[in-house]
């Protein structure tokens, strides 16, 4: 009997890795913009702090 397997319509096991390998590093992305808004609740409080030391020694003098 002859092979009359169509080889055309197989998915490329490779393909899917490479497509999950994508879907990881994007992932991986997303978790490192997480940090930044620590640093931006550390730069307002900051900010916050500077302007009310300002303030009292304005009210000092």
């Amino acid at each position: 009997m002859a092979d009359n397997h169509n080889h055309e319509n197989e998915q490329d096991p490779g393909a899917s890795t490479q497509m999950f390998r994508a879907f990881v590093d994007e992932g991986a992305t997303g978790e490192v913009a997480a940090p930044k808004s620590n640093t931006k609740t550390i730069a307002i409080v900051a900010a916050v702090a500077v302007v009310a030391i300002v303030v009292i020694a304005l009210v000092l003098l």
